[in-house]
């Protein structure tokens, strides 16, 4: 069982985020918390903060009103009797508060909408999924606009090696229960050290005792038009990296891309933070 916190602004794209988790908690016996942060500053003039207060109270009360008709709507498409919680929050900062909410209710899995159409920089960053992402403890999987759930049967795990062993023993879990196929990839820079990369890895696998693990090495002096080409091949349903520095991270998400990473219209990214 997993607790899967999902932020959401009751948006179009964040009902997208919903019934993905909903599909999501079906599948693992998980349970679901819509939270609904409430930026407020607080007035330093008490008449002010006596104003504030009730429009506070009032916000609070037309947050839990959309929220729940939220639900139901959504319910009665997927027709699911899964119960979901909602929680209605105060927060100066939005991925602080969904940082501190998630500790408290022991959150296994955040679940975000996104939206873009060039770029992965622009399609996962520059909004709140991005700094939740960046900020967050716990894994957060960024699901696209035009997102659907197939099952998690083939996922993709960009690697930079630096920390495999450790990575695949926090990612395995996460798809057991769907029994995913894992193709592992590393993209080196020369054709000479692919042997040597393939034997290492081979190694490390065998240690996990997970058996649903395709390894392969590429060379190419891009990274991201690998894992593009790849994912596109082999008709990814997910595709999860790992954030333990800067370095490959920015490879992938601060670099300036110039053009359209088309897959990630169609299929999520689960993004682990490893500190």
């Amino acid at each position: 069982m997993v607790n899967i916190l999902v932020p959401t602004d009751l948006s179009e794209l964040s009902k997208i985020a919903v019934q993905y988790a909903i599909k999501i908690a079906n599948k693992t016996e998980g349970n679901i918390t819509l939270l609904h942060v409430i930026n407020i500053i607080e007035p330093t003039r008490a008449t002010m903060r006596l104003r504030l207060k009730a429009l506070e109270q009032e916000l609070f009360a037309v947050a839990k009103e959309d929220l729940d008709a939220m639900i139901k709507d959504i319910s009665k498409t997927l027709k699911s009797n899964l119960p979901i919680k909602i929680k209605v929050v105060k927060g100066a900062s939005f991925n602080d508060t969904v940082k501190k909410e998630a500790k408290r209710l022991r959150t296994g899995l955040i679940v975000m909408g996104t939206r873009g159409a060039s770029g992965l920089k622009k399609y996962v960053m520059g909004s709140n999924t991005a700094s939740v992402i960046d900020a967050s403890d716990v894994p957060v999987l960024a699901v696209p606009e035009l997102g659907s759930f197939k099952n998690f049967r083939n996922v993709v795990y960009a690697s930079d090696l630096t920390h495999l062993e450790k990575e695949l023993k926090t990612l395995i879990p996460y798809l057991e229960k769907f029994e995913s196929t894992v193709h592992l990839i590393h993209v080196a820079q020369s054709l000479k050290a692919v042997s040597a990369i393939e034997r290492k890895i081979d190694a490390v696998v065998q240690k996990t005792g997970y058996k649903n693990v395709i390894v392969r090495v590429m060379v190419n002096k891009k990274v991201d038009e690998a894992i593009d080409h790849y994912v596109e091949v082999i008709k990814a349903d997910l595709l999860t990296m790992f954030a333990h520095d800067r370095s490959f991270y920015e490879k992938l998400f601060d670099r300036s891309m110039t053009r359209k990473m088309a897959f990630h219209s169609k299929i999520p990214l689960l993004a682990f933070r490893q500190n």
